[in-house]
């Protein structure tokens, strides 16, 4: 069954060659009756080490988790000394809550959904290392009336997955921040499925928002598609780990090596040209659409190595001060989130491992 959650709080789908979204040929998990679902990241002949439980916001079959996941097969978990496991949640939402509620110390999930509950509900959670620096939604239309920036929104029909996500949060930013009236575009719930892009090419929408690993399956199948990057125009919408303020004073040294583990997932990746050795070492353990096909999964880890690396190679996993700033005001002035707050108290550089 396809997975239809908002791409920006779920970060992607699972996809399989040639399908927009269908289930991916050895799903890791699914989705349903609000149950959480575990997976053991270490194999079971592995030596144990201290266990982790990571809130996953999504069925892991997308390759935004590549660091999780690269993390878990190539055994920088296991050099951390962690016993890794997986679990999903239906969204970030209950992903905030389970790590309140001292169920796991650590999620991923978007800045837009973590400062709007630290901001609008007092809640007690912390930033402790922005992975990707910019948005994981893209905006795709067709060539014949292509969506480039903004302003060519106005007056047309945006696609979105549901409404009051980080879609159309996402959606409301990138007017505001560009002085347009957020009214002036209308929003219709089309979902995530394969027929999506014929609404765009019978004119029925403009465009419509999807993840990083749905653009790139989309411009794989047809070249007609155009994608835009709400990143080259907003500061919101980068995705972070996070953890309670209890969990962080109790659980602060068992999370630093989680960052270490990701980090150095991440520092193989950027030197690995041309991602064959990631990939080989990905698809001894994971199967799914985008990991599958070569072309479309070099072409969005090359995309994910930008975002991850957008504030230098230096910086991974840093929360730069400014951008954090930036990106609460945007929210302010879109109307999502209380003003005159101070949202350095939500985030701390202390975990990440020195560049």
């Amino acid at each position: 069954m396809s997975d239809t959650r908002d791409p920006g709080d779920s970060g992607g789908s699972p996809l399989t060659r040639r399908t927009v979204l269908g289930g991916s040929a050895a799903a890791l998990f699914a989705a349903g009756g609000g149950a959480l679902l575990t997976s053991c990241a270490g194999d079971e002949d592995s030596a144990a080490g201290d266990p982790l439980t990571f809130l996953a916001i999504l069925p892991l079959t997308s390759l935004t988790f590549a660091p999780e996941l690269l993390a878990d097969a190539g055994g920088y978990f296991a050099d951390q000394r962690l016993d890794v496991s997986f679990q999903s949640t239906r969204g970030s939402a209950q992903a905030i809550q389970l790590v309140l509620a001292g169920t796991a110390p650590l999620t991923r999930i978007g800045q837009i959904e973590a400062v709007s509950h630290a901001a609008n509900r007092g809640a007690p959670i912390m930033n402790v290392g922005t992975v990707i620096k910019g948005s994981t939604i893209r905006l795709v239309s067709s060539s014949a009336d292509p969506l480039r920036e903004p302003r060519d929104f106005v007056g047309k029909t945006i696609g979105i997955p549901s409404e009051g996500g980080s879609s159309e949060t996402t959606l409301d930013l990138l007017l505001a921040t560009s002085g347009i009236d957020i009214e002036s575009v209308d929003r219709q719930v089309v979902g995530l499925g394969p027929g999506v892009f014929n609404l765009v090419e019978q004119g029925r929408i403009a465009g419509f928002m999807v993840s990083i690993d749905t653009a790139k399956i989309l411009e794989w199948q047809n070249s007609g598609v155009v994608v835009l990057s709400p990143g080259d125009f907003i500061e919101s919408g980068s995705q972070l780990y996070l953890v309670s303020e209890d969990g962080l004073a109790e659980h602060a040294e068992i999370v630093r090596r989680y960052l270490a583990a990701v980090r150095g997932a991440i520092d193989f990746m950027i030197a690995d040209d041309g991602f064959n050795e990631t990939l080989r070492i990905l698809r001894q353990k994971y199967s799914f659409g985008t990991l599958d096909e070569t072309t479309v999964a070099t072409d969005s880890l090359s995309d994910y190595v930008r975002t991850w690396t957008a504030d230098g190679p230096g910086s991974l996993l840093r929360t730069d001060p400014g951008h954090w700033r930036s990106g609460y005001l945007e929210l302010v002035s879109a109307g999502r989130v209380e003003g005159g707050l101070d949202p350095d108290a939500w985030y701390t550089n202390e975990l990440v491992p020195a560049g």
